[in-house]
């Protein structure tokens, strides 16, 4: 039983405390989990209340000792004696050194029987002291997502089944015990939707060599590669349902696709190789897409090929930094045929201007692109500095060559009156033409 509060003091009438269990759990599991928790300070009852909670949430304090992590788990046993057998929607734990990871796994176990739907764990850099629970999950039937973190090796068994109702899993700052290891992970989960692998392992190798992303159910891939260390990389993608992918890699990573992509929303940004051919063949991969984002040096290596792929479905465009030069924007645009909007993430001109050396003079092609003239509805331009001459330039032949433009907005925050006058009386070749200067 959770004892009630006592009367306030100063005889007022206290209506929260009033209220019952049931409807004060509910109100706090409507507040931010750091609000939630500061209310355990409050009396006895509102720190049982906080137990309450569907979401369970510990962090465990870096502790010197055995002594001093034996402290926490007896606290987190506590909490779950108090929960019973209450359902679990939300679990996270954050374990710091000299965690008791038998304790750790008994308390994994209790919440999987009290049918927790997502968990979050997050293991230090105990690289061989950490093994995962695999088998505890083949049975449950509520967990979809799953998220772990932490440089501690992650040794898969080859099991056709590991997670059978999983759809969202997000793999951070993982170490491997072999390429093998993170395979075996996608395969054994036969529904997993919605993929999130981020490799940064501070100093040191994750020892994963090819990144091997097999699935027939998979809708959303995200990768985010910035791990310093050197190395032949390799990512192959055979996920034939594959909706979305968000890749950021600096690592100089090859990419392989068992066969095009029919996508609707591709977001790259890929270091670029000497021979660039593995960005242009996966760009080439996925050029069905419908929106696209391309920046720096992946949209660099692209323009230079001798055949640019086409584009017939794209209808949103995002550019990067521009740092190829203007010279093979109409090249890219006429690639584009349906193409309705198109934003320039840094401005016409690559950030810092006085850095770029490329020639950025505007020379209008002989044909305006297709899109320009039948398609083109909504241009952005996020300039981080005043617009220069060259770029008036170019302005004014998209104003002129959108026949259905509706929209031309442009960051103005360091545009002086002078420039904004002459930008907003540039001659226009759509009547619904709008120009926003934000």
């Amino acid at each position: 039983m959770i004892p009630q509060s006592k009367k306030p003091l100063n005889n007022e009438e206290d209506i929260i405390c009033k209220l019952p269990n049931e409807l004060l759990t509910k109100i706090l599991s409507l507040l931010p989990e750091s609000d939630a928790n500061r209310t355990r300070i409050l009396s006895k009852r509102w720190k049982s209340l906080y137990a309450l909670l569907p979401n369970v949430h510990l962090v465990m304090p870096f502790c010197w000792s055995f002594e001093q992590a034996n402290k926490f788990h007896d606290f987190v046993d506590q909490t779950l004696a108090i929960r019973g057998n209450m359902a679990v929607e939300k679990f996270f734990l954050y374990c710091s050194k000299n965690c008791d990871y038998g304790r750790v796994y008994d308390l994994i176990c209790a919440v999987v029987r009290c049918k927790v739907r997502v968990i979050e764990l997050r293991f230090p850099a105990d690289r061989y002291r950490v093994k995962f629970c695999w088998d505890l999950f083949k049975t449950c039937n509520t967990l979809v997502e799953l998220t772990l973190k932490g440089e501690f090796v992650l040794d898969v068994p080859g099991d056709n089944l590991l997670f059978p109702f999983l759809k969202k899993l997000d793999l951070v700052s993982i170490v491997y015990a072999c390429d093998q290891s993170a395979a075996n992970l996608i395969s054994g989960c036969p529904v997993l939707e919605e993929l999130f692998v981020e490799r940064q392992v501070i100093g040191r190798s994750d020892y994963l060599q090819r990144l091997n992303i097999c699935s027939a159910s998979l809708k959303r891939l995200r990768l985010s590669f910035a791990m310093c260390v050197s190395g032949d990389y390799e990512v192959v993608i055979d996920a034939p349902k594959l909706e979305y992918v968000n890749v950021l890699d600096v690592m100089l990573t090859y990419y392989y696709l068992t066969k095009p992509l029919c996508l609707n929303e591709a977001h790259i940004k890929i270091q670029a190789t000497s021979d660039s051919e593995s960005v242009t063949q996966f760009v080439t991969s996925i050029s069905s897409v419908k929106i696209l984002t391309l920046t720096d040096s992946t949209l660099m290596a692209l323009c230079y090929i001798p055949d640019m792929p086409v584009f017939p479905n794209l209808v949103k465009f995002a550019i990067g930094n521009v740092l190829w030069g203007w010279s093979t924007l109409p090249r890219l645009l006429e690639n584009m045929p349906n193409l309705e909007h198109i934003t320039f993430l840094h401005g016409l001109l690559p950030f810092p201007h006085v850095q770029h050396s490329f020639d950025m003079r505007w020379n209008p092609p002989v044909e305006v692109p297709t899109c320009l003239r039948l398609k083109m509805k909504e241009i952005i331009i996020k300039n981080r500095e005043t617009i220069t001459q060259e770029e008036f330039t170019l302005i004014k032949y998209l104003l002129k060559q959108c026949k259905n433009l509706e929209i031309l907005m442009i960051n103005a925050h360091k545009i002086d009156h002078k420039r904004r006058d002459r930008l907003l009386n540039f001659p226009r070749g759509s009547n619904l033409c709008c120009i926003k200067l934000v």
